[in-house]
């Protein structure tokens, strides 16, 4: 299940895992149709890599980095949040505001009783210095990128608790295949920005989650491991930073080592990572191109 995979960060982990051979992907979103315009892009690439892979090509580099903007398909939108569409054998839409994840939070556990893998990547920004800053927005981007997490982790672990109690076998002592979440940060949780600080301190927040989850999940689940781990991007190539002035984003290089964004493939990369290896629990991993050095 992915948060926030309709466009950008998301999209990209989306396409990776699918291309990994993960069975069964949930895209997590408030637009139907932007998740409907990206269930279809995914699928015409999944198709589009088996050819390649058939024909030994390797041109595989592109990636959705811009939000849809146009409906491709003809289904009408779920009227009621939390409500599962399956437009292929491959691909769900979950269509819900994860800020709001509380009201439907019933339907987001049921749609989690076979996850193993939860990637909360939604988030917004709002870019205004703090005292220009409308209270309602400080709301929504806390609601969306940390209260949204949350509601998607506690439902990611109580359904791992059901699924657990259902499907027990012989003495119930033998441990399950371990499930992991992966939560997208930001750089600027550990480094100071202007016009930033409700975002900067929502990202903070990701990371806390990620220890205490890591450390509580430990203690108080039986025969299920839940691993944590978090992702801390720079600035990546995504619609989050697509606002940004030519003159912004010349400076903004300058300052990065690498003197270059990241791509959205570099996450995903980073989550394949931390999604298969077993032994990765409260793993931390700076994707920044060097800035964090300076």
């Amino acid at each position: 299940m992915i948060t926030g995979g309709s466009s950008g960060i998301g999209f990209a982990v989306a396409d990776r895992f699918l291309q990994e051979g993960a069975s069964q992907i949930i895209l997590v979103g408030r637009s139907y149709e932007r998740l409907q315009s990206a269930a279809t892009q995914l699928e015409s690439r999944a198709l589009g890599h088996a050819t390649a892979t058939r024909l030994a090509d390797e041109d595989t580099d592109g990636v959705a980095t811009r939000a849809p903007e146009e409906d491709q398909t003809q289904n009408s939108a779920p009227s009621t949040p939390g409500t599962l569409v399956k437009p292929s054998d491959r691909i769900s839409l979950l269509v819900g505001d994860v800020s709001d994840a509380a009201v439907w939070t019933r339907e987001l556990e049921s749609a989690m009783q076979n996850v193993s893998i939860l990637v909360n990547a939604a988030g917004i920004s709002i870019s205004t210095v703090l005292p220009r800053t409308d209270p309602s927005d400080i709301t929504q981007i806390l609601r969306t990128n940390l209260e949204g997490s949350l509601l998607t982790s506690r439902a990611f672990v109580r359904a791992s608790i059901r699924n657990r109690m259902k499907n027990r076998t012989g003495d119930g002592l033998t441990p399950s295949p371990s499930k992991c979440i992966i939560n997208v940060s930001s750089l600027l949780a550990l480094k100071g920005g202007t016009g930033t600080v409700p975002y900067a301190a929502s990202k903070a927040g990701i990371l806390g989650l990620t220890r205490s989850l890591t450390v509580e999940a430990a203690k108080t689940l039986r025969n299920q491991v839940i691993r944590s781990n978090a992702i801390v991007p720079g600035y990546i190539e995504t619609p989050m930073i697509a606002d940004f002035s030519q003159a912004e984003n010349d400076k903004l290089k300058n300052e990065i080592p690498l003197r270059r964004f990241g791509q959205p493939q570099e996450v995903a990369d980073a989550a394949v990572f931390l999604a298969e290896n077993e032994y990765a629990n409260n793993c931390v991993i700076n994707l920044d191109g060097g800035l964090s050095a300076l």
